[in-house]
């Protein structure tokens, strides 16, 4: 039997964290410490001290901590990145879990991808080639695809036309189910039911940015994502377990006595979306952290659109989670590395709070030492 392993981790590398959870007041607290510290560099005067103005209006803020000193370039410190509960603010307010496994898990796919400005070398055998040969070692086979792009040109007066454009793109893989979509904008890693560790993804995707950088010479990032698909298919004659597998919170109201006895669910789709500042936990990212979630029953043969669309052949819960950052940035394979796992943990904590008791043992959750 094959234990699949999901691990919350942080951010590579020593960083300061300005989080206390579930405590109240932080705000409150960290005040006085902002305002002695801001006062050092106020020449002394005979003049009657200033007034005080709170930490969110000053333009630099400087907090002592238990783990350091931090300087916040942005304003509103305490009022934009703190919460009403005192907790940092992330894109989900919930603690890192410890390292566990699942002997049954959901998880359908595991997508990486980033973007970039088009490099038409890409589009070419020659120009492909000195990826293929950097990549030997982890993709041994390498396939060509064409994929088809349909543009409307609209204009005043003028009825509506279409242009359609052939794409090349290279498809690389190895015997262990692993995948790499390489085009001239972008590339995406991916992974089905065989995926093992995060650790394996986030090694495989370092070594697949550095190859395209010394390779292809790529000096820029566009858009960096990490999205994980979970479908937790029902068994035959229990199509409503789904209902016991995960918290209500998630569920919604479709999960509950309010839908009739003789009333059945047929669909029930959520999607929410987020943008978190990237700042405390989730500080390196040019822009915001973005977050597309979705989640709900859906019925048999339902298609969820990835790299490998994968039909359902029975009822069941889908929880895709796709967070990205949307922004220019280096091309540099140690940062955006530890960016993908920034965003892996968030989507690690939420899955891991998803589960009811339940649903832990529905998929064979067991804690790693």
């Amino acid at each position: 039997m094959k234990l699949q392993e999901r691990r919350g981790i942080g951010p590579l590398g020593p960083t300061v964290h300005l989080r206390v959870a579930k405590r109240k007041g932080v705000c409150a607290a960290l005040k006085p410490t902002f305002h002695r510290a801001a006062r050092l560099t106020t020449p002394q005067s005979d003049a009657p001290p200033p007034r005080q103005d709170p930490p969110q209006r000053r333009d630099i803020g400087l907090v002592t901590t238990s783990s350091g000193v931090a300087i916040g370039r942005r304003s509103q410190l305490c009022s934009r990145y703190w919460n009403a509960f005192g907790t940092f603010v992330a894109v989900f307010d919930l603690e890192p879990v410890s390292r566990y496994r699942l002997a049954r898990p959901p998880l359908v796919q595991a997508l990486g991808q980033v973007r970039y400005p088009v490099r038409a070398r890409l589009q070419t055998l020659d120009g492909i080639a000195p990826l293929q040969d950097s990549l030997a070692d982890l993709f041994p086979y390498m396939n060509e695809e064409q994929m088809q792009q349909v543009s409307f040109l609209l204009g005043p007066g003028a009825p509506a036309t279409s242009q359609t454009q052939t794409a090349r793109t290279w498809r690389f893989t190895d015997d262990a189910g692993w995948a790499l979509v390489v085009a001239a904008d972008g590339a995406t890693l991916s992974i089905g039911p065989q995926y093992g560790s995060f650790e394996e993804f986030r090694s495989r995707f370092h070594t697949i940015v550095n190859a395209l950088r010394d390779t292809a010479g790529i000096p820029r990032s566009d858009r960096l994502g990490l999205r994980y698909i979970d479908i937790a298919e029902t068994p035959p004659g229990n199509e409503g377990a789904w209902r016991t597998w995960f918290r209500p919170e998630l569920l919604g109201w479709s999960a509950t006595p309010l839908v009739g006895p003789t009333t059945r669910v047929t669909t029930s789709l959520t999607q929410t979306q987020l943008a978190a500042a990237p700042v405390g936990e989730l500080a390196g990212p040019p822009v915001e952290i973005q977050a597309i979630v979705r989640h709900g029953y859906i019925p048999p043969g339902t298609v969820v659109p990835a790299v490998l669309p994968q039909p359902t052949t029975s009822a069941a819960f889908l929880m895709d989670m796709d967070l990205f950052v949307d922004g220019h940035q280096a091309f540099d394979a140690d940062e955006l590395t530890r960016q993908i796992t920034l965003l892996h943990d968030q989507i690690d904590r939420f899955f891991r709070w998803s589960l009811a008791a339940e649903g832990e043992a529905h998929f064979g959750l067991e804690d790693v030492e």
